[in-house]
């Protein structure tokens, strides 16, 4: 069992770190901060002792302090923003918060190789501002997209709509640095030959939830921006839209992004066709009209509505069906050819990607346990399943947040052992 750490302020965590530079260290008492106290109660951390967030300025400093919890047998928790803070399982006290924020600059990039290694605290948007300049672009749309950081994206692999074209997030990293449980600072992927013990990290890392270490450095592969984008939303019958997902996903065209949305998300659109199929296409101008004219024939002979959207229409389109304070927020995976009946089946907003078959609902917050357990059973029946990634702590602690995962836990679990034995990172949350 760790310790409690009993720190009366933040002087004391101070003079642990035998840096030269150690006043410029950011500590804030979160419970004396409103941002950050609302996100820290979410995430079910408003008992934990002592109640500072720390915020390191360089590498050596975040190792130092790591490895100090390691020694001492403190539990730290690694975020950036904290917009996903209060996703996973129910969290135990720990000792400190370490935010990335500070360590958020870009490290170097390849622009003829169309490659960059950032800091795990820069922010998605800000990454992707600083690329525009360039022509290029990462792929990942996440939640909270003003927020999101590189680190938090990467733990919690959230990748959004385009999934469809680009992959998860991580199809986009070519490396990856981290801080270990003592402190040492680790390196994977990019330059180096081959990963440690045989561990493929960059997957590895991808959806730990900083269970394993603190994610310091990424390197992604980037793309050109486009030269053109339009959007199509097809609404209708879910007969007529299962036929048309076959028939996208059976021909030669190439959206970006591609999800069934709900009867609710479809509400947010401005339609009453009931549920319905939303696409980007992106290319040179031609390519994407040709496309979309061919979206709308095919809905037209089916009896579906369509609307086309372009411009700042467009970044409203898909930004609309994308809430982000939804009390409830559920992930999905189910066959793609039982999206429909299932989003027809629950009435919960939603989108799932017609390819991967992998999405989100979101649940107000009345939703009883015997609710999500009917979506979840519907989901492991047909091939899939459905985790509770957001969600009020009386109903994490009735459900089981992570759902089945057949003999996965036991290896994650060995894998945990084996990076992290005394449960310095993140205490376990599965």
């Amino acid at each position: 069992m760790n310790q409690i750490f009993q720190a009366s302020s933040p002087r004391q965590i101070k003079e642990i770190l035998d840096f030269c530079n150690v006043n410029s260290i950011k500590i804030i008492e979160w419970d004396q901060n409103p941002k950050w106290q609302n996100k820290i109660k979410m995430a079910g951390l408003a008992d934990c002792i002592p109640r500072y967030l720390v915020f390191p300025n360089t590498i050596a400093m975040l190792s130092q302090l790591v490895s100090f919890a390691y020694r001492n047998h403190w539990r730290v928790i690694p975020t950036g923003e904290a917009t996903k803070l209060s996703w996973g399982g129910v969290r135990q006290p720990v000792n400190l918060l370490i935010s990335m924020a500070n360590l958020n600059q870009v490290v170097e990039h390849g622009e003829e190789d169309l490659v960059i290694t950032v800091q795990a605290g820069m922010k998605i948007k800000d990454l992707n501002n600083f690329l525009a300049s360039k022509g290029q672009f990462l792929p990942i749309d996440s939640f909270f997209e003003d927020q999101a950081t590189v680190g938090g994206v990467v733990a919690t692999g959230n990748n959004l709509s385009w999934r469809q074209r680009y992959g998860g997030v991580r199809d986009l990293i070519l490396g990856l640095s981290f801080v270990r449980a003592d402190g040492e600072v680790v390196k994977a992927g990019g330059k180096v030959v081959k990963n440690v013990a045989g561990y493929d990290l960059m997957k590895l890392f991808t959806g730990s939830y900083g269970s394993l270490g603190i994610i310091t450095q990424v390197t992604f592969r980037l793309y050109p921006l486009v030269a053109h984008s339009s959007s199509i939303f097809v609404g209708g019958e879910k007969e007529g839209l299962k036929i048309l997902r076959d028939t996208v996903t059976k021909s030669g065209l190439t959206p970006t992004m591609a999800d069934f949305v709900s009867h609710s998300c479809s509400k947010v659109l401005g339609s009453d066709d009931g549920f319905g199929l939303a696409m980007r296409f992106e290319s040179i101008k031609p390519s994407v009209e040709q496309q979309i004219e061919q979206v709308q024939s095919w809905a037209k002979n089916l009896g579906l509505s369509s609307l086309v959207f372009s411009d700042s229409q467009e970044l409203d389109f898909w930004k609309d069906i994308k809430i982000t304070d939804a009390p409830i927020l559920c992930k999905v995976g189910i066959l793609g050819n039982r999206i429909v009946d299932f989003l027809a089946t629950f009435e919960s907003q939603g989108f799932i990607n017609i390819s991967s078959g992998v999405g989100f609902v979101f649940l107000e917050q009345n939703t009883r346990s015997h609710q999500v357990r009917a979506m979840r059973q519907f989901c492991e029946d047909n091939g899939g399943y459905l985790s509770i990634i957001q969600a009020p702590l009386e109903l994490k602690k009735q459900i089981e947040p992570w759902g089945y995962v057949g003999n996965g836990l036991t290896m994650m679990k060995k894998i945990k052992e084996k990076f992290d034995p005394q449960e310095v990172f993140s205490n376990p949350l599965f």
